[in-house]
């Protein structure tokens, strides 16, 4: 029996491969062995949880605000002993971490062939997003199954030479995971929960007014950019009292410190510890629209009929832009602001944003790639 090694660090790896192991794990052709290495310990517990995936090894190589040097020299000296011990025939890694990176990079110091799930996005600024853009390129380099989940994506594959018989298109798997989240946020159980948390933090009701959902983390921001944001963001809570702006803070202290510098005592925004996945989507599904920073809201936001303002200069995601949901704003230096009352005024008008099919696919990406590593192993 083949044996695939599955190598994942952060929650959202985790989400977007939660449908890829399942399935693997349901069809008994294969032995599956899932390795995490903690790169985002406690976020990824709660997906595990939720998808009910079993971790069958532990890097643990969380940290406390530790730096890239840190996480990529960490990862690569302990997988050494992960692939010595597996000895694998596949490695199946996801997207643009340093952990998909690292991995990468030991599954070829080892001869071990390469699965990437999530290929070839790129946003051509190998320092934003940072460092992410490097990482999906270097992957790339090494990749044996490239599984591009749009035609745009393959285009950007066959551009740097990968050749088409490597390339799969499947669709993104997180249309996968968010279809099964989408029926537990049905479940009574799962909405008293949620609202039991919330209430917790202060928020009885969460209906009292519309609001909008905030995140932003990433490093390429830390220092003025995202101070210049912040400011921004504050403004426009002030401009407009009748909505909330409902912001889950990372904890990484260049964010955390700023924002609670600068937010704190604006009465309708709203500071939230992070949340795991299912409130946050819980929020995503109630919300009038979303400000962020993150690549994967970008796609997961159209499931639930969401525009978003993506606060970067560039996007790997170029196809929800093209379809008309997301709107590039900036990476805090430009002003916003006018994006933010296009798409309210908008709404307001009964505008509908998402009037193509979803461009990250129709759910069954998962079975695209089972179909496809049966058949790279003539199963």
């Amino acid at each position: 029996m083949k044996k695939i090694l599955i190598i994942l660090g952060t929650r959202p790896e985790a989400i977007k491969l939660a449908p890829v192991i399942k399935g693997l794990i349901k069809e008994r052709t294969f032995k599956i062995i899932v390795c995490s290495t903690g790169q985002h310990d406690e976020m990824l517990k709660q997906v595990v949880d939720l998808f009910k995936i079993k971790i069958d090894l532990n890097l643990n190589l969380m940290k406390p605000n530790q730096d890239l040097y840190e996480i990529t020299s960490g990862s690569i000296e302990k997988l050494k002993s992960v692939f010595n011990k597996v000895k694998p025939d596949l490695l199946i890694v996801q997207g643009d971490t340093t952990t998909a990176f690292t991995s990468s990079l030991s599954a070829f110091y080892s001869k071990v062939k390469i699965a990437h799930v999530e290929a070839g996005l790129r946003s051509n600024n190998i320092y934003s997003p940072f460092p992410e853009e490097v990482n999906r390129k270097v992957i790339s380099v090494l990749t044996d199954i490239h599984f591009a989940p749009t035609q745009e994506a393959k285009n950007n594959l066959i551009a740097e030479g990968v050749s088409n018989k490597k390339i799969i298109i499947t669709g993104n798997t997180v249309i996968d995971a968010l279809l099964e989240v989408k029926n537990k946020l049905k479940e009574k159980s799962s909405t008293k929960k949620i609202k039991s948390s919330f209430k917790y933090f202060g928020f009885d009701d969460l209906s009292e007014k519309e609001f909008v959902l905030v995140t932003i983390h990433r490093r390429e921001k830390f220092g003025e950019i995202l101070k210049n944001t912040l400011i921004q963001l504050k403004e426009i809570a002030e401009e407009n009292k009748s909505y909330n702006f409902i912001y889950p803070v990372h904890l990484n202290p260049n964010v955390k410190k700023p924002v609670r510098n600068i937010l704190t005592k604006i009465p309708n925004f709203k500071l939230l510890p992070p949340l795991d996945y299912l409130s946050f989507i819980y929020l995503m599904s109630k919300c009038l629209f979303i400000i962020s920073d993150s690549g994967g809201i970008q796609e997961e936001c159209y499931i639930f009929k969401k525009p978003i303002i993506v606060l970067r200069d560039n996007t790997e995601r170029e196809e929800a832009v093209k379809a008309g949901y997301a709107f590039l704003a900036g990476g805090g230096n430009k002003d916003f602001k006018k994006i933010f009352y296009q798409i309210d005024g908008k709404l307001s008008q009964g505008f509908d944003f998402f009037q193509c099919k979803n461009p990250f696919g129709d759910g069954r990406a998962s079975e695209r790639i089972i179909k496809s590593i049966k058949k790279y192993f003539n199963l």
